[in-house]
């Protein structure tokens, strides 16, 4: 399966895009719309943003590393600051790539800080073709 083009509903809803993949890391933007905030006031990012940004840049990875249809069936999203306005890198690495298992780990930063992440995660899919 070849990554998609254009961003999924929910991915454009949040304002996540890829970008490439650069020796073996998914890479992707996020700039945040105002789906993406967790108050009105757009002072940080809602966690669920977050989550999805794990999620869709791990998926990323692994249909890089072994290309086939998957649903994720394992995700933590580990929140280490609040990440306020401002676009974000999402980069994301492949550890295993099986016949019906993949894992991989994801990084979540501002774009012009990439020493400051405000998020980690790991997500496991299932392969389903």
């Amino acid at each position: 399966m070849t990554p998609p083009k254009v961003p999924s509903p929910l991915d454009a809803a949040i304002g996540l895009t890829f970008l490439e993949h650069v020796d073996g890391i998914a890479v992707l933007r996020l700039e945040p719309t105002s789906v993406a905030y967790g108050d009105d006031a757009r002072t940080f990012l809602h966690g669920g943003t977050l989550a999805t940004c794990v999620d869709t840049a791990g998926w990323y990875a692994v249909v890089e590393q072994r290309p086939g249809a998957y649903v994720a069936v394992d995700l933590r999203a580990d929140f280490l600051r609040a990440a306020g306005p401002g676009p974000y890198r999402v980069t994301a690495t492949c550890l295993r790539a099986g016949r019906t298992l993949a894992v991989a780990d994801v990084a979540i930063a501002p774009w012009d800080d990439l020493a400051r992440p405000c998020a980690v995660g790991r997500a496991q899919y299932l392969r389903v073709e």
